[in-house]
């Protein structure tokens, strides 16, 4: 059994740097209810070329990606790019997901990574497909607390002189009670269903309205519990009292398979 999209584009980075050469790299995700696996492939192809398989964690056979088209595109298709070494480029390819046994939900997920040595990198969005019905995300939401849903955090922190930090976590709720993704063993597919939701979720960090204080995000797999770890940094040097406010913004995201006749 596989599951085919026969044009799936991916976005990338294509250096601009003279004599400096980038390296990019096609990640795959594929989650099903009983695994979550990942692939990455050599970016480097003709047209008609399948892509070669650097790694892949799945029980099965990895997809196959086939390149059917490629070029140039708008800048504005690769978002935080850095135009002065990178502009933004696709390729299109012809994908097939092997697996004996697919069940629901179900995810293929495709981005792509590019290093140019000494100069910056560049992580592509993601581009997301399935062979499943929409998982309505009304019943989901976002809280700082894994025991009860808390949209708002306050932090109390005592002046050292120096800079404190401090960690703080995000999770996925849903009908109130924490969606852990590290569940495998339910009965009710409740694990699977909060991988996949936080697998299309959106995140975005706008910073803080003080210099004094700033916050570093860092994304948990699928497979944990957590959503973020927020690493938060205040300056007490100047032992004068700092009232700032850090905004984060989830948004969550409903995938529909579309059947084209």
């Amino acid at each position: 059994m596989s599951a085919s999209f026969d044009s799936v584009r991916v976005y990338y980075a294509m250096d601009k740097v003279t004599g400096a050469v980038a390296s990019s790299v096609f990640n795959v995700t594929v989650i099903t209810p009983k695994e979550v696996a990942y692939g990455k492939y050599d970016s480097f192809a003709y047209k008609g070329d399948t892509l070669r398989v650097i790694s892949w964690s799945g029980s099965g056979s990895a997809p196959t990606l086939v390149l059917t088209d490629f070029d140039t595109i708008n800048n504005s298709n690769c978002p935080g790019i850095d135009t002065k070494i990178f502009r933004c480029a696709y390729m299109t390819f012809k994908i097939t997901v092997a697996s004996d046994d697919y069940g629901c939900p179900w995810i293929a997920s495709f981005y792509s990574y590019t290093d140019l040595p000494g100069f910056g990198s560049y992580t592509a969005p993601t581009v997301h497909n399935t062979i499943c019905p929409t998982i309505p995300v009304a019943s989901y939401d976002i809280s700082w607390s894994e025991n009860y849903v808390s949209h708002n955090k306050a932090l109390r922190i005592q002046s050292t002189g120096s800079t404190v930090t401090t960690t703080l976590s995000t999770y996925l709720m849903e009908g109130g009670r924490l969606c852990d993704g590290s569940n495998f063993s339910d009965n009710d597919g409740r694990g699977a269903y909060c991988r996949a939701v936080s697998e299309l979720l959106t995140f975005t960090s706008y910073g803080c309205d003080k210099s004094t204080v700033t916050v570093t995000p860092t994304r948990h797999p699928v497979t944990d519990k957590v959503l973020h770890d927020i690493v938060v940094n205040v300056n007490t040097s100047s032992g004068q009292p700092i009232d700032s406010t850090c905004r984060f913004q989830y948004v969550l995201n409903e995938l529909k398979f579309v059947v084209l006749l």
